[in-house]
């Protein structure tokens, strides 16, 4: 079942334009996990990564502190130079 999940992810991501690991020789962005991250924390991440912050979306915080709940496209993905990342902040 998890071999089925695996290959699905890969599939995905081959076809929405995810680039192999050649093009990230040539200066790349490999998002970062961003997860219950501050923003300022998760902008550092993401260009130090070489991506670049495309958006943000705010919901209603759960708690005191805004944190990242989710992020598209999903950590580890293998995106041309200064591709663009979305972040939620809840």
């Amino acid at each position: 079942m998890k071999l089925m999940l695996v290959l699905a992810a890969v599939a995905a991501a081959t076809s929405s334009g995810l680039t192999s690991a050649p093009a990230l020789a040539r200066g790349g962005c490999v998002v970062p996990r961003l997860y219950a991250l501050k923003l300022g924390t998760a902008k550092g991440l993401l260009t130090h990564a070489g991506c670049t912050l495309a958006g943000v979306s705010y919901q209603r915080p759960r708690a005191g502190i805004a944190r990242i709940t989710a992020q598209v496209p999903p950590p580890g993905a293998m995106l041309p130079a200064s591709a663009r990342v979305f972040l939620i902040v809840s």
